[in-house]
This record gives C-alpha cells, structure tokens and sequence, in this order.
C-alpha cells in the first residue's frame, strides 16, 4: 500500500473536511464533544496529535471509525520521522 508522498495533519483533514463544510465553529464542536477549546485548536494547527481516546470521541462526533484518525496520525508520524532522519 502506498504512503501519500505528502500527507496532511489530522487536524486539517478535521477542518478541512468535517467542521467547515458543515459550517460547526471549533468552539462549538469542542463543547459538542467534551473537549476545551484549546485541546481542539492545538490538534487543528497540528501541536497535538490523535491519541486513541480522541480517536473515539471524533469517531462517535463524526459517524466515523476510530481507525480513520489512528490511521491519518500513524501516517502522518512516519512522515515526519522519514523527514527528520533524511535532514539528519
């Protein structure tokens, strides 16, 4: 199976794809799922990333699996790993 050759943050695939198309504003969607707001802003711009409780939480919010945010994340960090040893 191929990687994407540059793949985005779950926190953007989050954005991007659920909350605004919907048109649900960050606030509103961290209170919907019992997160601060701060939580939800950090792992949108990409300081914080998907553990497997956030996974759930997004999950049951979204009609989603849990698997699709591990699954984002997990890609996500074996890009940035790759990156940092080619810098290296």
């Amino acid at each position: 199976m191929k990687t994407p050759k540059n793949p985005f943050h779950p926190g953007e695939i989050l954005l991007e794809e659920f909350l605004e198309p919907a048109g649900i504003t960050q606030a509103a969607f961290a209170e919907k799922i019992g997160w601060t707001r701060a939580r939800l802003n950090e792992l949108i711009r990409g300081k914080r990333g998907i553990t497997a409780d956030a996974a759930l939480d997004l999950s049951e919010a979204l009609k989603t699996t849990p698997n699709l945010w591990m699954n984002l994340q997990s890609t996500w960090d074996l890009d940035q790993a790759s990156r940092r040893r080619k810098a290296a």
